[in-house]
């Protein structure tokens, strides 16, 4: 039998769980009281936002059969799901608001959406001044292949054009942290997406993945690198 939309994401976030916590610790210091999570999915960063203390999580996520397994696994007085879905839809801002949203946090998540500007003016517009809006986004349009297809992205960036994006967009914020991040995967999707042009995730990628973290988390720790497979962007809403 094959497996349904959310057991396949479930399936993959349970084996993607450290790669998940590398990634939410790019943005741990920036992460505020009352959390958006823009795509959120079955919530793979809920348990991380409690921990640090969050008081309200608000997750956003268009997809109805992740929203359904959301509901099932995510319980509790500080988790909620937006009645906004889309982040092109401008009441997201305004649901944010109401909920006094200091951090946006949203992780591959902009590639999926067509005017990625107008989702990410949303972010914005919906976040209180002072607090961040915390990003990451897959990295290069050289690495673009097969598996950029498979998962529906419209596009990789780049420093330059994350900047240019934020000039198209407008509204009042400061980046203050834009670094490219884990460095060793981007050979990898190259190999995987480019040459090989694989057509589906296998087991064997996350496996891989878990194995060489340790090592490249603490080598990047110590110095961010020159490219990578994805972009950590963390703006100041002024």
């Amino acid at each position: 039998m094959s497996e349904s939309h959310s057991e396949f994401y479930e399936r993959w976030a349970s084996m993607a769980r450290p790669y998940f916590a590398w990634q939410f610790a790019q943005f741990k210091p920036f992460i505020g009281r009352r959390v958006a999570d823009v795509g959120c999915g079955l919530g793979n960063f809920v348990e991380h936002c409690l921990a640090a203390d969050v008081e309200s999580y608000l997750g956003v996520e268009p997809d109805p059969e992740l929203r359904a397994r959301f509901m099932e696994l995510r319980r509790g007085p500080r988790v909620r799901l937006s009645a906004a879905d889309d982040a092109t839809d401008p009441r997201l801002a305004e649901e944010m608001k109401a909920a006094g949203i200091d951090t946006a946090f949203s992780v591959n998540v902009l590639e999926h959406i067509e005017r990625d500007d107008l989702a990410l003016r949303h972010m914005i517009e919906g976040t209180k001044p002072g607090g961040h809006i915390c990003l990451l986004v897959p990295a290069h349009p050289f690495l673009y292949g097969t598996l950029d297809r498979l998962d529906s992205h419209f596009r990789r960036y780049t420093k330059k054009n994350f900047l240019e994006l934020l000039t198209r967009v407008g509204g009042s914020v400061t980046p203050v942290k834009l670094h490219y991040f884990n460095a060793l995967a981007a050979f990898g999707w190259f190999l995987k997406g480019r040459i090989l042009r694989e057509t589906k995730q296998e087991d064997e990628n996350y496996a891989l993945m878990n194995a060489i973290l340790p090592a490249v988390s603490r080598m990047e720790a110590i110095l961010h690198p020159p490219f990578g497979l994805s972009l950590v962007a963390v703006l100041r809403r002024d």
